[in-house]
Parts: structure tokens; C-alpha cells; sequence
């Protein structure tokens, strides 16, 4: 049976916890509730299982590791985001057509 870490909010170990609870982060051994949702290939996300502590969010209900938090975060102060959003084309909707 698993045994999990479990910490209190200054994150020292309170003790731990023995169950089938789900997957460990893979950063700290604590329960993990999070997955990280960085981009590796087409339709794929990193899938890192990650606790509450280390899922870093980067908006709503996305969050990274911090590998990829700070990859991302490179690729931002680089202008990588405003040079993909340039490449965005609007959606316009087409000209209703009368009815015969």
C-alpha cells in the first residue's frame, strides 16, 4: 500500500499517510491533486503529477512544473507569447445570406 508525506503550511512534514489516494508528487512525495499542463507535443501535456505547494498556476486550471514554469517563463520575457499572438488571425464571421 502507498505511503504518502503529508506537510502543513510552512511545508514541515507533519507525517505521513498510508491508502490508496492517487498519484505522489513527483517533487515532494505528497498527495498529488495537480498535473502539469505544459504543451510537449501535439494534444500532449507533461502529466507530471504535482501537489498543491509545487503546481505553479499560470491561470485557470493550468498549471506547470517548475521546470516548465521557468520555461515558460523564459520564452515570455523572449516575446515568444506577443510573437504568436501576432501570427493569430481574427475569426470573422461571413456575410449572412439572404433568404430566397
Amino acid at each position: 500500500m502507498p505511503c504518502y508525506r503529508l506537510y502543513d503550511a510552512a511545508r514541515r512534514p507533519r507525517g505521513f499517510i498510508r491508502g490508496q489516494l492517487g498519484p505522489h508528487c513527483a517533487e515532494c512525495g505528497d498527495v498529488s491533486g495537480y498535473l502539469c499542463d505544459f504543451p510537449v507535443d501535439k494534444g500532449q501535456t507533461c502529466d507530471r503529477p504535482l501537489c498543491e505547494y509545487h503546481a505553479q498556476e499560470h491561470g485557470p486550471e493550468l498549471h506547470y512544473c517548475a521546470a516548465h514554469a521557468e520555461a515558460f517563463a523564459a520564452f515570455r520575457d523572449a516575446g515568444g507569447v506577443r510573437q504568436v499572438l501576432e501570427n493569430v488571425t481574427p475569426y470573422k464571421r461571413p456575410p449572412k445570406r439572404p433568404r430566397p
